[in-house]
């Protein structure tokens, strides 16, 4: 009994892990357009959570929030390269 509670524990972390990663891999890009550019001086509050994105910079912005507000920064210079870490 204990070995087939481990198994399917087993199999459910990686059927969840997996899931994860395609849920991931489907959002290929950012979409920045709800994003508009604010006046000098101004700066956005941008929330906390970890999304990790990697620009065409070589930076890694902690989420979308941060990325878009460099992307209206750069007047759009600043392109998606991939979700994660550069």
């Amino acid at each position: 009994m204990r070995a087939t509670a481990i198994v399917l524990l087993l199999a459910l972390t990686l059927a969840t892990m997996f899931s994860v990663e395609c849920a991931q891999q489907t959002k290929q890009m950012v979409d920045c357009s709800d994003y508009k550019k604010l006046p000098p001086g101004q700066e956005r509050f941008c929330h906390h959570m970890y999304e990790l994105i990697c620009g065409s910079d070589g930076k890694t912005y902690k989420n979308d929030c941060f990325f878009c507000s460099q992307v209206k920064k750069t007047d759009g210079k600043l392109k998606f390269v991939h979700y994660g870490k550069c």
